[in-house]
């Protein structure tokens, strides 16, 4: 008899735990599962893509927010945060641009930016070198900049001036 009862109680523990242990199949030996990763990503698109100043005293100053312009660096779909960077890429056919730390001059001409609309008169002058202009924007806010055009202080030649200005951003 106490044979037949520790048999039921084997038998009964054995099916209980049984109830317990997943269910494993020698017809599965393997199985798939997901992965999702989206990569850095690096975009910019600045509105207003030029800025006509049109004819200027020699010794002058224009500010791009004094004739309604600003420009705007639309970072949307920017994953990372950036340094907003500015370039002068194609120099005017007949002036030159000044160097950092160097003012106008005869045929020189210097371009400034700046990100707080002039309030602490904080600005960077830009130059052919790359010129951080803003550091660490966050991953999608845009970012706005004006320009002060410094013209020189004197030319030898009264043609139009076309200066380009390449934007760019680097990860932070």
């Amino acid at each position: 008899m106490k044979k037949i009862k520790y048999l039921i109680i084997a038998v009964v523990s054995v099916f209980m735990m049984s109830q317990f242990i997943p269910n494993v199949s020698a017809d599965q030996p393997s199985d798939t599962f997901d992965i999702t990763v989206t990569g850095e990503y690096l975009w910019i698109n600045v509105t207003n893509a030029s800025w006509a100043i049109g004819t200027v005293p020699m010794s002058s100053h224009h500010w791009t927010n004094e004739t309604g312009i600003t420009f705007e660096t639309d970072k949307d779909n920017c994953s990372v945060s950036t340094d907003l960077k500015l370039q002068i890429t194609a120099d005017a056919s007949e002036w030159s641009s000044a160097t950092s730390g160097n003012s106008p001059g005869v045929d020189t001409y210097r371009l400034n930016a700046s990100t707080d609309t002039w309030a602490a008169e904080d600005l960077q002058i830009v130059t052919a070198s790359v010129t951080t202009i803003e550091s660490n924007i966050p991953a999608a806010n845009n970012q706005s900049f004006d320009l002060r055009f410094d013209a020189p202080t004197s030319t030898s030649v009264g043609s139009q001036q076309s200066i380009t200005i390449t934007a760019s951003l680097t990860k932070t």
